[in-house]
């Protein structure tokens, strides 16, 4: 059942932070530079844009879920890249589930969370965001933090607030901004996940490293229009 935003999430304090209309928009630049096996000054890079737009609000047994459009606007990611032409986020109480679960965690068609995802809300799923955000601030999977004695697949990470910049220099006309940090994935991953979150707009800017190799994915938003009140 398709509600309005103010009804839906009401009882949380993620729409103090998480902006929960229909129509709100973002547009990020997306970077990738991978090895070609032929040195950092060979290696294979790819730009491009896209726009998200929220299309849907949606309420079901676990919380609330925010539906979004993708398209890719300009360039193109690396071959055999997909862009999914949607995502999902999920509002369970103050926390926040982000869009890499959307392929499988929530299907359009019906409007329902997949068995899969719920589960893993019980097991090891962590959220990405816990509302409302403050320095130190530290949560993850549900089974605790941080637990390298459980193998554990890569979305099971554990976050911390480590500080904040009332101005960020990657983003000069925005707001201050809270940065996250990964403090621990799945062992022998070798990846870092570094966010950065401006309250009532969202993500302004997201770092993926994999340090074992050379490679990394750097997102950063260029344009937030909130949807019309």
């Amino acid at each position: 059942m398709l509600l309005a935003a103010g009804h839906a999430v009401g009882q949380s304090a993620a729409p103090e932070w998480f902006p929960v209309h229909l129509g709100d928009q973002w547009v990020y630049e997306h970077t990738t530079r991978d090895d070609t096996g032929e040195g950092r000054a060979h290696l294979s890079v790819h730009d491009w844009k896209t726009k998200e737009t929220t299309i849907g609000v949606w309420t079901v047994a676990e919380g609330t879920v925010l539906e979004r459009r993708i398209e890719v606007v300009g360039g193109a990611p690396p071959n055999g890249w997909r862009v999914s032409p949607t995502s999902a986020y999920l509002i369970r109480g103050n926390l926040l589930y982000a869009p890499e679960y959307a392929e499988t965690g929530w299907n359009p068609a019906t409007h329902t969370l997949t068995r899969q995802f719920v589960e893993g809300l019980r097991t090891f799923s962590s959220p990405d965001f816990c509302f409302p955000l403050s320095v130190s601030k530290t949560w993850g999977a549900p089974h605790g933090l941080p637990d390298w004695g459980v193998v554990r697949p890569e979305d099971a990470r554990d976050w911390r607030v480590v500080g904040t910049r009332v101005h960020d220099p990657f983003a000069p006309d925005r707001g201050s901004t809270f940065h996250l940090t990964n403090i621990s994935s799945y062992p022998g991953s070798g990846m870092t996940v570094d966010i950065w979150f401006e309250k009532e707009v969202g993500v302004v800017r997201e770092v993926a490293i994999h340090h074992g190799t050379i490679g990394e994915e750097k997102t950063r938003l260029t344009r937030f229009a909130p949807a019309p009140r």
